[in-house]
C-alpha cells in the first residue's frame, strides 16, 4: 500500500512553497512519521482533526485551547507539532486569536488537518462503529417524544405558521402522485427491474397506501415476491431493515432499507413535497431542496459580517417524532396521513426489533423533505416570540431563516431563542459543528472565515498503486483536479503518478464537462486524438468509468407500469434487458467528442 505519509509530504511542500515564511515543515513531517510509527494510522484520521477542531473553536471564541495528547511548545499555548504555522494565526504564549491572521496559512493548515479526516482503512474497529451506531440509532429512539413539549401560547404560535406553508397540498390526487423507485436497495432484496414486478405483485396493498394502479393489476403476470409470505419480524412490508455505511474515519451512518412496497410510494410523496415547496411563498423563501449555495454564501457572510450564525443538529433525523411530525402537519391530514402510512413503523436489526417512535431513518426518502420542513417551521416559530404571528410576521421571519436538511442558519441575535425551541423540539444542537461568535462558520459543506471559503480536501481512499477499485481510481483523479485548481501541485502531481502507474496509461487533459477520467486546467483545455469523419467530430480517447451491469430482464404489464413512472431521459439503453449493480464499476478506454 502506498504510504499516507507520502501524499502528506507533498502536501507540506505545497505548503511551503505557497507561504515560504513558514518554519519547521521538514521537523514536522518527522514527527508526523514518528506518531504514525507507533500509534499507526489513527495519528492522522483522528488527532490531526482534533487539532482542526480546536483550531475552529479558537477562530469562534478567539482563544486556541491545545488538544490532549500534544505537546505545547515551552511557555507557550500552542502544540509544537506545525507550530510554524499556528504561531501566524495565533499568539504562541497566550494562544489568543492574532488581530489579523494569516488567511492562506488557516486554508494550508485546514487543508494538512483535515486530509484523512475521512480515510477509509479497512479494520477490526468496522464491527464496533458498526455496532455503537446501532445501538445509537434505538437509544436515540427512546429519546424522541410521545407528547406535545409546547406551551399553550408556543402551541398557538407554532400551529399559526403551520396554516400558512403549503397551501392546497391537501388536495392532491393519490392517483396522481408521481411514485417511482429509488437506486437504493430494498428489504427484499430486488434487482432494479425485479422491483417493478413486485409493484405488480403489491398492488392491492399499494391500495392501502392510497396508491391506485388498478388498470393494470387485474392483468398483472409473474410474482417476483410472495406478500403473504412472512419476514423475521410482522411482515416485510411493514418493516425497514437497518444498517450502517462508512461516515468517515471515527463513525459510521445508519441507513434503513425501506421495504419496496413503501419506498415506491415515499419517492412518490417526496416529489410531492418538493414541489409544493417552490410554490409556498413561506417556505420557498427558506427552503431549497436541491440548491445548497444559497445556505453556503449565508456561511460566507457570516463569517464576514457575524450577522448570520449557523446551527447544526446531532443525529437530526433519528430525534426527529411522529409526534413533532404530526404537530407541524396538522392542518394538512391527507398528507400526514399518507406521510404516516408509507413510513415503516418498524425496524430489524440483528436481534433488535423495535417498533419506531421516530418518524424514519435516513432512508426514506421523505425524511430529507419532511425534517427541513419541520426544522424551518421551527426557527420561524421561535422568531416570532414576541410579535403577532399573522401571515405578513411569518412571511417577514421567512427571509430570515435558511435550512437544508439539518443545516440552519438563523440571525445571531436570535440563535439562542432558535436553540431553545429545537431543544423543546427534543432535539440536540451539535456544539462542535455550531457557531455563533466569532468569524467562522460551517454549512452545507462550507468552512468560512472572514468570508473566505477555507473547505479542505478530503483524501476518501487510501491509494494503492498494484490494485486499487475502479471507484478509488476516480476518487483520486478528482482529488488531484481539485488540489491543481488550488495551486497544490505537488499533491496533485503525486495522485496524477499513483493513478497513472495503476491504469499503465497516460491522462489525457479533459474539459470539466467531459465524461472521461482525466486532469482538469484552468483554461479547459481538451486534448484530441482523431477525427472521426463519419460523426465530423474531434475525439479524445481516456478511460471512463462506468457500472457494471447483470442481467434483469422485464417484460409484460410490469414493463409498461416502469414505462409510465420513469421519464425517457432516466431511461439507459436496453435498461429492460439489464441493470446496474450497486457500487460495483470498472474503467474501460472510450471514445468522446470534445
Amino acid at each position: 500500500m502506498k504510504s499516507p505519509i507520502d501524499l502528506l509530504r507533498s502536501l507540506l511542500t505545497d505548503v511551503g512553497r505557497l507561504e515560504p515564511d513558514v518554519k519547521g515543515l521538514d521537523r514536522d513531517i518527522i514527527t508526523v512519521e514518528q506518531r504514525v510509527e507507533h500509534e499507526g494510522y489513527g495519528f492522522l484520521t483522528i488527532v490531526l482533526p482534533s487539532i482542526c477542531d480546536a483550531l475552529d473553536r479558537g477562530f469562534a471564541s478567539g482563544q486556541f485551547a491545545c488538544p490532549h495528547g500534544l505537546k505545547k511548545l515551552r511557555g507557550g499555548a500552542i502544540p509544537r507539532l506545525f507550530s510554524g504555522m499556528l504561531c501566524k494565526v495565533f499568539d504562541s504564549v497566550t494562544g489568543r486569536l492574532l488581530e489579523t491572521p494569516s488567511e492562506g496559512i488557516i486554508k494550508c493548515l485546514r487543508e494538512v488537518l483535515r486530509f484523512y479526516k475521512k480515510l477509509a482503512l479497512g479494520s477490526d474497529r468496522d464491527t464496533f462503529l458498526d455496532q455503537k451506531a446501532k445501538r445509537e440509532f434505538f437509544e436515540n429512539d427512546d429519546l424522541c417524544i410521545t407528547e406535545n413539549p409546547f406551551s399553550e401560547r408556543e402551541d398557538y404560535i407554532l400551529n399559526s405558521v403551520c396554516k400558512v406553508i403549503l397551501p392546497n397540498i391537501d388536495n392532491f390526487d393519490e392517483r396522481e402522485l408521481r411514485c417511482k423507485h429509488g437506486p437504493g436497495a430494498v428489504f427484499e432484496g430486488l434487482t432494479a427491474n425485479q422491483k417493478w414486478s413486485a409493484i405488480a405483485t403489491y398492488s392491492s396493498r399499494l391500495e392501502e397506501l392510497g396508491y391506485d394502479i388498478n388498470y393494470l393489476r387485474d392483468e398483472m403476470e409473474g410474482t417476483i415476491v410472495d406478500p403473504s409470505e412472512p419476514s423475521t419480524y410482522g411482515t416485510s412490508r411493514d418493516a425497514a431493515k437497518l444498517i450502517t455505511v462508512l461516515k468517515n474515519s471515527t463513525s459510521r451512518r445508519t441507513i434503513t432499507v425501506e421495504p419496496v412496497i413503501r419506498q415506491f410510494v415515499q419517492q412518490g410523496f417526496n416529489t410531492l413535497l418538493r414541489d409544493s415547496i417552490t410554490r409556498c411563498t413561506v417556505l420557498s423563501r427558506c427552503l431549497a431542496l436541491t440548491d445548497q449555495t444559497k445556505n453556503q454564501t449565508l456561511a460566507l457572510e457570516g463569517s464576514r459580517t457575524g450577522y448570520w450564525s449557523t446551527i447544526d443538529l446531532k443525529s437530526a433525523s433519528d430525534l426527529l417524532s411522529v409526534k413533532i411530525v404530526e404537530l407541524v402537519f396538522r392542518n394538512h391530514p391527507n398528507l400526514l396521513e399518507g406521510l404516516l402510512d408509507c413510513r415503516s413503523p418498524k425496524c430489524i436489526s440483528d436481534d433488535n426489533h423495535h417498533t419506531l417512535r421516530k418518524y424514519a431513518g435516513m432512508g426514506n426518502a421523505t425524511t430529507f423533505p419532511v425534517q427541513s420542513i419541520v426544522f424551518a417551521v421551527l426557527a420561524m416559530a421561535a422568531l416570532l416570540e414576541g410579535k403577532r404571528p399573522t401571515f405578513g410576521n411569518v412571511k417577514r421571519v421567512s427571509r430570515l431563516v435558511r435550512v437544508y436538511g439539518d443545516d440552519i442558519i438563523v440571525p445571531t441575535n436570535s440563535v439562542h431563542q432558535v436553540v431553545a425551541w429545537i431543544h423543546k423540539a427534543g432535539l440536540i444542537v451539535n456544539l462542535k459543528k455550531t457557531f455563533s461568535t466569532g468569524n467562522f462558520r460551517e454549512s452545507c459543506g462550507v468552512d468560512a472565515f472572514r468570508g473566505y471559503d477555507v473547505t479542505p480536501l478530503y483524501l476518501r481512499f487510501c491509494p494503492d498503486e498494484t490494485s486499487m477499485e475502479p471507484s478509488t481510481i476516480a476518487h483520486l483523479v478528482s482529488l488531484s483536479n481539485q488540489a491543481w485548481l488550488r495551486g497544490l501541485y505537488s499533491l496533485s502531481t503525486h495522485l496524477v503518478e499513483i493513478v497513472e502507474d495503476s491504469l499503465r496509461r497516460r491522462l489525457p487533459l479533459v474539459s470539466a464537462s467531459c465524461g472521461l477520467l482525466g486532469l482538469h486546467t484552468r483554461l479547459n483545455v481538451q486534448e484530441f486524438h482523431r477525427w472521426n469523419p463519419k460523426l465530423h467530430r474531434a475525439e479524445t480517447i481516456g478511460p471512463m468509468l462506468v457500472s457494471l451491469k447483470r442481467k434483469d430482464k422485464l417484460d409484460g404489464y410490469a414493463a409498461l407500469l416502469k414505462f409510465f413512472h420513469t421519464p425517457i431521459l432516466g431511461r439507459s439503453v436496453g435498461h429492460l434487458e439489464k441493470s446496474p449493480v450497486r457500487f460495483k464499476s470498472k474503467i474501460v478506454p472510450r471514445w468522446v467528442p470534445g
